[in-house]
C-alpha cells in the first residue's frame, strides 16, 4: 500500500500550523525542500511520528545526469530561437537583442531549478499518495511551480498567506494559483475580491505567526523588562520602535532608496523630539540579512545628524517582543503595524510616494495614524505625551484589529490545521493518544514555541552579583541564560540540555551547549574549573531529576566565592492540586504541576530543607501565583487573622496569610549562595 504524504512548503514562521496538523492525523510522510527546513522543524515532524523526506533526494545520480543533459539541450534550443527572433525583428534592433539576452539569462538561472523541482515532485507522486500541498508562497519561484504541478494532478492545494495585502495586489501578486488562500482577516481578501476572484477561494484563519500576541499583549511590562535586560535600554524611558522597509521592485513606482530615506526620516524625527525635551530609546528593527549594511548606514545617519548614539539601538531580533514592549511603533505600509495593533501598542504609518499611489493601506477607523515625513515628529510626540490621544487610537485599534487578523485568541495555527484537514480528506485522523505516549520521550519531543523559547526576565533579575561565567542546567532553548548574558555584557553563558531540538536552539544564543543530562558530564573535563561559576540557573529542572540532591552537591565546588544559584521549583502545597486530590484525581499532564516527567515534588518548607541539606543558604525566596486560584487570593489577601478556606470537598482551618501565599503559589523562586564552610 502506498504511503500517505503531504508536500509542505510552509515557512518557519507558520510551522506551528503543520505541527498541529500532524498531531491531528496518523503518521505520514512530509515532503519538504531541504534548504527551507530547519533541524527544529525536522525534529518536530519526527516527534509527531511522521517521516521527513527531502524532495531533492528523490532524484538519484543517474537521474541528475539525465536531467542536466535534457535541460541543457532545452536551454540551447531556446537560445537559438531567441537569436532567430532577434534577427527577424530588425525594427527593434538593439533593444530586441537586449531583451533576448535578459530572457536567456533568466532562463539559465531559473530553468534548472524549476525543472529539477518538477522532476523530483514527479518522482514523489510515483512513490507516495500525496493528499495535500500546503505552501507559504504560490506566485513566485518554487511555490508557484509546485502549486501548479499539484493542481494539474488534482492534489488539493492551500496557500497560507505570509502577509496581509495592504495594497491592492498587483503584478505577480494578483494571481491566485492554489485552490484556497488562507488569509489573516477580511482585509486580506478585499483586494482580490475587487479583482473579481470569488469569495469561496478564501478562508479566514488568522496568522499562525501572530498567535503569541494573545499572551504578549497581556504582559507588556514583562516584554519591556526582557528588552531592557537584553539590549541595555534605559528603564522608564519611552521606547520607540521603527520597522524598516525595503523595495521589492515589483513596480516602476517602487523607490530603490526607500530603506535609507525612511530610516533618515525616523532618526531625524527622534532628534526633533530631543529638541522638544522628550527622552527616548529609539530602536531600528531591521532584517538579519541586512545587518552589515544596516548598521553602517544607521551610524552614517547619526553622524550626518550630529546626534549622540546612546539613545539608538540597531536590532535584527525579537520583532514580537519589540512590538509588545514598545510605547510607540512606526513603520512604512507594513504588516508590522498590525502586529503593533495586536500587541496593544500605538502605531504610526510613515507614508511614502509609492504607498500613496498604491494605497491607502489602512482605513480611517483603524487607529493607525498615517502621516507624511514632515509630520512624523509631531505625531510621535502627540502619542508619547498626550494620554487622551493615545487612548483614543488604542481604543480604535482594538475595535478594528480583527478586520486585519481575525484570530485574537492564539488559535490561528489550529484553524489553519483544521483547514488543511478539511482539504486532505484521504488522511486518517489520529487515534486518541495518552499523555504518557506523547510526552515521555524527553530527548526528542518537539520544543514548545512559547514556554521553552521565550525567556523569563524575572529570573534573570534575581541575581545580585555581577557574573562572568553562567551555567544554565536544563537550559531548554537558552533564552533565560541569554537574558542573563545580555544583562551582564562580557559574561559567558553555558547550557546543558537533553532535548536535541532545544539544545540546537540554545547553541545559537549561548557560548557553549552540552547536549545530554547533567549527570553525563564532568564539568572539569568540559572546561569549567572549580570556583569559577558565578551564576547557575536551575529553572524548572530539579523536579525532573531522580537525584537532584546529588546535582546540588556536585555543583558546589564549582561555585565562585560570590557565586549565586537561582532555582525555580513547582509548589505542590497548592490549593488546586489539593482540591483535585480530595476528589481522587492525580492526573498527569504535558506540563504544569502534574507534568508527567516530574519525579520529585516539593513544598516551600522542603525546598528550603533541600537547599540547606546540600550545602547552600537561601538569600531570597519569591513566588508566582497560580491563576486558577486568583479568586481565592483576591478574596483573602488582606486578612489579618487566620481564616478557613472552603474547597469543594475539604476545608482548611486557621490559614494564616503566609500559608495563604504558599497555598496559592504555583512556583517558588529561590536565590541561593554556598553556605559558610562548604566547599
Amino acid at each position: 500500500m502506498t504511503q500517505k504524504a503531504i508536500v509542505s512548503l510552509l515557512w518557519g514562521t507558520q510551522f506551528e500550523a503543520l505541527r498541529q496538523f500532524l498531531a491531528m492525523h496518523e503518521p505520514m510522510v512530509v515532503l519538504v525542500c531541504s534548504g527551507a527546513t530547519s533541524p527544529q522543524m525536522r525534529g518536530a515532524i519526527e516527534s509527531a511520528g511522521s517521516a521527513v523526506v527531502d524532495i531533492e533526494s528523490l532524484l538519484d545520480a543517474d537521474g541528475v545526469r539525465r536531467f542536466e543533459a535534457e535541460t541543457g539541450e532545452l536551454q540551447t534550443q531556446f537560445a537559438r530561437y531567441l537569436d532567430t527572433l532577434a534577427g527577424e525583428e530588425r525594427a527593434l534592433g538593439r533593444a530586441s537583442r537586449l531583451i533576448s539576452t535578459a530572457v536567456a539569462d533568466t532562463l539559465t538561472d531559473t530553468l534548472p531549478v524549476t525543472a529539477a523541482l518538477l522532476e523530483c515532485l514527479k518522482q514523489a507522486a510515483s512513490r507516495f499518495d500525496i493528499a495535500l500541498l500546503v505552501t507559504s508562497e504560490d506566485v513566485t519561484g518554487n511555490g508557484k511551480a509546485a502549486t501548479a504541478w499539484a493542481k494539474s494532478l488534482g492534489i488539493p492545494t492551500l496557500h497560507v498567506a505570509h502577509g496581509i495585502a495592504l495594497a491592492d495586489p498587483y503584478t505577480v501578486h494578483d494571481q491566485l494559483i492554489a485552490d484556497k488562500l488562507a488569509v489573516f482577516g477580511r482585509r486580506g481578501m478585499e483586494g482580490y475580491l475587487d479583482l473579481g476572484y470569488p469569495e469561496e477561494r478564501f478562508v479566514i484563519t488568522g496568522n499562525p505567526a501572530w498567535d503569541s500576541y494573545a499572551r504578549l499583549r497581556n504582559d507588556k511590562a514583562g516584554s519591556r523588562k526582557q528588552l531592557d535586560a537584553k539590549y541595555g535600554l534605559k528603564p522608564g524611558v519611552p521606547l520607540i520602535v521603527f520597522g524598516t522597509t525595503w523595495s521589492a521592485n515589483f513596480s516602476a513606482h517602487c523607490n530603490d532608496d526607500i530603506y535609507a530615506d525612511s530610516v533618515m526620516v525616523f532618526m531625524a524625527s527622534c532628534e526633533a523630539l530631543r529638541a522638544c525635551g522628550v527622552r527616548f530609546n529609539a530602536v531600528i528593527k531591521d532584517r538579519l540579512s541586512n545587518k552589515a549594511f544596516g548598521e553602517r548606514h544607521c551610524a552614517q545617519i547619526l553622524s550626518e545628524l550630529g546626534a549622540p548614539g546612546d539613545d539608538y539601538f540597531y536590532c535584527t531580533d525579537d520583532a514580537q517582543l519589540f512590538a509588545a514592549g514598545a510605547d510607540l511603533l512606526v513603520a512604512v505600509d507594513s504588516n508590522y503595524l498590525v502586529e503593533g495593533m495586536l500587541a496593544g501598542t500605538p502605531v504610526i504609518n510613515l507614508m511614502n510616494e509609492t504607498g500613496m499611489i498604491m494605497g491607502p493601506c489602512f482605513d480611517s477607523e483603524t487607529g493607525v495614524l498615517e502621516v507624511e515625513a514632515q509630520d512624523l515628529a509631531a505625531n510621535m510626540r502627540l502619542l508619547l505625551t498626550d494620554g487622551n490621544a493615545r487612548n483614543t487610537v488604542l481604543a480604535m485599534a482594538a475595535k478594528r484589529v480583527a478586520h486585519y487578523n481575525e484570530t485574537l485568541d492564539g488559535t490561528a495555527a489550529v484553524r489553519v490545521a483544521q483547514q488543511m484537514t478539511s482539504m486532505a480528506a484521504t488522511l486518517s485522523e489520529r487515534k486518541a493518544r495518552y499523555v504518557w505516549q506523547q510526552y515521555l520521550d524527553v530527548e526528542s519531543r518537539a520544543v514548545d514555541n512559547l514556554y521553552h523559547t521565550v525567556g523569563r526576565g524575572e529570573l534573570a533579575q534575581l541575581f545580585t552579583n555581577v557574573p562572568s561565567l553562567i551555567l544554565d542546567v536544563g537550559c531548554s532553548a537558552g533564552s533565560n541564560a541569554a537574558l542573563l548574558k545580555a544583562r551582564f555584557p562580557g559574561s559567558r553563558a553555558w547550557g546543558i540540555e537533553m532535548n536535541r531540538d532545544a539544545a540546537a536552539l540554545a547553541q545559537q544564543k549561548l557560548d557553549r551547549v552540552l547536549q545530554g543530562r547533567f549527570e553525563d558530564f564532568d564539568l572539569s573535563k568540559e572546561g569549567i574549573a572549580h570556583g569559577t561559576l558565578d551564576a547557575v540557573l536551575l529553572t524548572d529542572v530539579l523536579e525532573h531529576m531522580y537525584n537532584p540532591w546529588d546535582v546540588m552537591v556536585k555543583l558546589r565546588p564549582y561555585m565562585a566565592p560570590t557565586g549565586q544559584l537561582v532555582l525555580s521549583i513547582p509548589n505542590v502545597r497548592n490549593l488546586w492540586l489539593m482540591d483535585e486530590l480530595s476528589k481522587g484525581n492525580w492526573t498527569y499532564r504535558g506540563e504544569g504541576l502534574l507534568d508527567i516527567t516530574h519525579i520529585r515534588f516539593f513544598t516551600r518548607k522542603e525546598m528550603i530543607k533541600f537547599a540547606e541539606e546540600t550545602g547552600y543558604r537561601v538569600i531570597q525566596a519569591s513566588y508566582s501565583l497560580d491563576g486558577r486560584l486568583a479568586g481565592i487570593w483576591q478574596q483573602n489577601q488582606n486578612i489579618t487573622a487566620p481564616v478557613n478556606i472552603d474547597l469543594e470537598r475539604m476545608t482548611l482551618k486557621n490559614v494564616s496569610r503566609d500559608e495563604l501565599v504558599e497555598l496559592c503559589a504555583l512556583q517558588y523562586y529561590l536565590l541561593l549562595e554556598r553556605a559558610s564552610g562548604q566547599a
